[in-house]
């Protein structure tokens, strides 16, 4: 099913105009969402004052929109601008503050304003990284549904039940009928109806066909835009470079741009066939502004190397430097605020330290997320490149404190970079307590101090924020979410296993409660700490990788199936130490199947190893888990086994142990 571009726009204006206050349009990405609220503004130009607000897909977005809004909001309130970003020291202005300008600004505008919304966020993402940013863009969101007059369209993905009245229409849109119907044509399955496809996949398709593919037998999943633009588009890319970079470059702006653009990235050198695929792949606006629909430039951006990818945000970032420079010139204050918020995006992505910290930023929000871009460059980085980007980023983390010092997410990411590479420990546990203390609510604040503390072996202390990090969170109001038990307890337990701090880790576990303990990492924590206790007193006879409900479903190391029946008894064991004349084993036996079972030691020597056991001393180091069949026959076999199955680690579903547990005694003596 599809709708087409001039009905959708009648009914929704049908809607407006009969009162409606909140209209949501949900559909998946590509399906033209974008496309209709474009339409929509420009039909009810003349009657109503539209705000166009676009949360784009970075941790800037609600300083985008926010900016935008009291930008288009001018109307209502002259000076809103001048107090979301002040001309002297703006980044002092708190968020809260601003938020309550565009608020009062809104309240101000009278029932013609129309203010179309598109991707709005609903929901925080877990974990400091990514919530901080998204919580901003949600407050926009909230922000702008409270407007008390007027109409607000919202265009996302997701929109959840009971925010607004859902519009009539279903997408995908359908621009062009004629040119659609012959691209429908690829999505007829042997004979049967056609598929409605997306814009953004008839668009992908015609660019196709102008570089030559064969499109036309393809079928589902192949027509998905995904599917689509990594293996027929990217086999294109491929095969020419200059386009790739070309399109690359056009691909990471993220406003409208005007064609003279065009030939500055590239696309005049192209090939003439080459030029058709290019423009194939842009959206030309009323205005005559080009620009890669998002959907297709996410994927476009997903092919490319980190090379590729950096070389494209820096000539983004100069593009709109110039921009910048212009609208400075000739005075245009919104727009030289908005040409260099896109600057900083592009430098923030190449992670462009020296550029931004030489500068004074507008937002505080902006210093945390060159924090974030270069902390994440440094995952995997090699050693030396690794600590400069995090001092870098540590820099960055400074000069947000210099402006906000109750910048919670700046304190703990301070601590944690200094933490990982285990350096300056008095003040990682300070910036660490900062954060903390101002976001007493947040999991990580108090896991990533809890996992410094055990890091370091400071057990009382860790037992005391352990205490501190229950109580805050349960001040929270509410049942604490199964992703906070994961933040938190599954990372905590980690370390302390690893530690061998056994009781404080069953302690940990034992918080859960019953219904997340069903979750693959409590089963797998549970699991490890079993191990570990019976390592410790010498009872251990199964190898961690065997689950602890399958262990007495054995024999597990006899090769074929169908001489399982023919074994008359198995025990499962562990070699506890060997000598000249023998191995000594711990072995385990089960008389019954609900019996608890019963441990010996069994003492074998060297020619009873080989002529009874079929067994090699070689095979049996000291730790090896075995296990001993018996047959009505009389013949005995000793199997081993195989070392990963015998390591700690191999328990499935084991969370990962980041960071290293010994970084400090690395550095130290580095």
């Amino acid at each position: 099913m599809a709708v087409l571009l001039e009905e959708a726009v009648a009914q929704l204006r049908e809607l407006i105009e009969a009162g409606a206050t909140r209209i949501a349009i949900q559909a998946p990405p590509g399906s033209g969402k974008t496309t209709v609220l474009d339409a929509l503004a420009v039909a009810l130009a003349g009657s109503r004052r539209v705000v166009r607000i676009a949360l784009p897909e970075a941790d800037d977005a609600a300083l985008v929109a926010l900016v935008d809004a009291a930008i288009q909001l001018g109307f209502a309130s002259p000076d809103l601008l001048d107090r979301v970003v002040p001309r002297h020291e703006p980044a002092r202005v708190s968020w809260s503050e601003k938020l309550a300008a565009v608020r009062e600004a809104l309240a101000c505008t009278g029932s013609d304003v129309l203010v179309l919304v598109d991707d709005p966020r609903f929901q925080a993402a877990s974990g400091p990284e990514s919530e901080l940013f998204t919580r901003r863009a949600v407050e926009v969101t909230e922000t702008l549904l409270r407007a008390s007059a007027g109409t607000i369209v919202l265009a996302g993905s997701r929109i959840p039940d009971g925010v607004a009245e859902h519009a009539s229409f279903r997408l995908p849109l359908v621009l062009d009928p004629v040119q659609a119907q012959a691209d429908d044509a690829t999505g007829r399955l042997d004979g049967g109806p056609l598929r409605a496809l997306s814009p953004v996949v008839q668009q992908v398709l015609r660019a196709l066909r102008a570089a030559g593919v064969d499109v036309g037998h393809a079928r589902p999943p192949q027509l998905r835009l995904d599917s689509l633009v990594e293996r027929e588009l990217g086999r294109v890319f491929h095969e020419d470079v200059e386009l790739r970079r070309t399109v690359a470059r056009l691909a990471v702006l993220r406003v409208p741009f005007a064609p003279e653009l065009l030939e500055r990235a590239g696309l005049a050198s192209l090939g003439e066939r080459s030029r058709n695929v290019a423009a194939l792949l842009l959206h030309t606006l009323d205005d005559g502004a080009c620009t890669v629909p998002a959907a297709l430039a996410r994927e476009i951006r997903a092919l490319l190397s980190d090379d590729l990818a950096a070389e494209a945000h820096r000539f983004a970032a100069v593009y709109h430097r110039d921009r910048h420079e212009r609208a400075r010139q000739r005075e245009d204050v919104a727009a030289a605020i908005r040409e260099e918020l896109e600057e900083i995006y592009h430098l923030t992505r190449i992670g462009d330290a020296a550029a931004l910290l030489a500068r004074s930023l507008q937002f505080v929000e902006q210093y945390d997320a060159l924090g974030k871009s270069l902390s994440q460059k440094a995952l995997g980085a090699p050693r030396e490149q690794e600590e400069s980007l995090r001092r870098d980023a540590v820099r960055a983390y400074e000069r947000a404190i210099e402006h906000d010092r109750k910048d919670a997410y700046a304190h703990h990411y301070i601590g944690y970079n200094l933490d990982l590479l285990g350096s300056e420990p008095e003040r990682v546990e300070r910036e660490y307590v900062a954060a903390r203390d101002l976001d007493p609510g947040h999991p990580w604040h108090h896991g990533r101090y809890i996992g410094f503390l055990v890091t370091r072996a400071w057990m009382d202390e860790a037992r005391e924020a352990w205490e501190r990090a229950l109580g805050d969170l349960a001040d929270t109001g509410g049942p604490l979410q199964p992703a906070i038990y994961e933040d938190l307890h599954a990372q905590i337990a980690r370390l302390l296993l690893a530690r061998s701090e056994l009781d404080f880790a069953a302690d940990v576990l034992e918080d859960v409660p019953g219904e997340v303990r069903a979750m693959p990492w409590w089963r797998a924590l549970y699991q490890l700490q079993v191990c570990l206790e019976e390592d410790r007193d010498e009872r251990l006879v199964f190898p961690p990788a065997v689950s602890l409900d399958d262990r007495w479903d054995g024999p597990h190391l006899v090769a074929a199936v169908q001489d399982l029946d023919k074994v008359q008894r198995w025990r499962p064991g562990r070699v506890m130490g060997r000598d000249a004349r023998g191995v000594l084993l711990r072995v385990a036996q089960r008389l019954a199947h609900a019996a608890e079972p019963t441990l010996s030691t069994l003492h074998v020597d060297l020619r009873a190893l080989r002529e009874e056991w079929h067994a090699q001393p070689a095979w049996l180091a000291v730790g090896t888990f075995v296990e001993l069949n018996e047959y009505p026959d009389g013949t005995k076999m000793l199997k081993t086994w195989d070392r990963r199955s015998s390591s700690f680690d191999a328990i499935p579903y084991l969370p990962k142990l980041f960071p290293a547990p010994d970084r400090y005694i690395r550095r130290a003596f580095a």
